[in-house]
């Protein structure tokens, strides 16, 4: 196992100790994990309103998520939130009890666990990584440094084309591609969601006023649903449309004001996650649900299909009359039994 820094990364967290030299510092890295490597692509900065003293830090939470959506989607394969870094003073490149706590938070996030380094400058900078196994199980690992070690389509950015895509999506005017529409001629999203809602987890949770900023509710939803318009609109062929309305933002199969489907969504920001509401039920909204949604619901059709052809075989291979009467075949073998033995042959 071992950590595979861009060039960029590397040299974020060397400006960011640079900048914060006298006191504690850190970050969050931004990438994927592929087996036993961690690609760290991009390492975002703690915020202007983290905490920086001799012996503690404080990461500023609503700049770093903030960042995290901006950045995870420049990328043509969406960054992932994997890990994090911190200096310590002096030589001390052991885990507090309370980075044992952050630590612990961000490996429940994902089952590989979460990668956290140490840095120290003493006098040189120095560099030591841990991966971080669910609850807390600490495994120091190797690293490198070099964009060649990464694979081209982790670095990949998004081309203008696609950014202009997710415009017109947002917009309302993307036109459903011809062969989506072909595919999907009766697909509409009162139909999708009667299959997906399903595999979806229901909020019942008390839904709390939002305290952040407007714009900024409403931008974090669209950065967070995005992907699943493109798919529903690219792939199936649903006709949708985004509107905001304040902190909340509409997804509705049609631009009036009289839509027969619209999905409610809801930023809740002292857990920075979303819920959406249809009728009156709420659920929870995670990245790319509905897509898992709709693979799930295929994959449990193509399962109960394939139990019910088998089971149809079985049923009609029991009931097939054989192609020669029973009686007749009876009869074969009683004049079998009976015939008389011919001289020169045995019983």
């Amino acid at each position: 196992m071992k950590i595979i820094f861009s060039e960029r990364a590397y040299a974020g967290i060397l400006s960011e100790t640079c900048e914060k030299i006298k006191t504690e510092t850190g970050g969050l890295f931004l990438g994927k994990t592929d087996g036993s490597d961690w690609y760290v692509v991009e390492a975002i900065d703690p915020g202007p309103k983290s905490i920086f003293q001799v012996a503690y830090f404080e990461y500023d939470q609503a700049y770093t998520q903030h960042l995290i959506n901006k950045i995870a989607h420049l990328y043509e394969e969406p960054l992932e939130l994997i890990g994090l870094w911190h200096r310590h003073p002096g030589s001390f490149d052991i885990f507090s009890s309370t980075d044992d706590g952050t630590n612990a938070k961000y490996a429940a996030m994902r089952k590989e666990g979460a990668i956290s380094c140490l840095v120290n400058v003493d006098p040189d900078f120095r560099l030591t990584c841990y991966h971080v196994g669910r609850p807390c199980r600490y495994s120091e690992i190797e690293y490198e440094v070099g964009d060649y070690l990464i694979p081209d389509e982790l670095l990949a950015l998004r081309k203008p084309e696609k950014f202009n895509e997710i415009m017109q999506r947002v917009m309302g005017r993307t036109p459903v591609p011809e062969e989506a529409a072909k595919a999907s001629a009766d697909m509409d999203f009162r139909t999708f969601l009667d299959k997906a809602l399903p595999k979806l987890d229901e909020y019942t949770g008390v839904i709390p006023e939002t305290k952040a900023d407007a714009d900024f509710a409403a931008d974090r939803i669209i950065d967070e649903i995005v992907e699943d318009v493109g798919f529903l609109s690219d792939e199936l062929g649903v006709k949708l449309f985004i509107t905001r309305k304040g902190a909340y933002v509409c997804l509705s199969d049609s631009a009036d004001s009289d839509a027969e489907v619209t999905l409610w969504f809801k930023y809740m920001d002292e857990t920075d996650s979303l819920i959406f509401a249809l009728d009156d039920k709420c659920y929870v909204y995670k990245a790319d649900c509905f897509k898992n949604a709709w693979e799930a619901a295929k994959a449990e059709k193509t399962e109960t299909d394939d139990v019910k052809e088998e089971t149809q075989g079985k049923e009609e291979k029991a009931s097939k009359k054989p192609d020669v009467p029973m009686y007749a075949s009876l009869m074969d073998r009683i004049k079998k039994a009976v015939a008389p033995v011919k001289k020169g042959d045995k019983k």
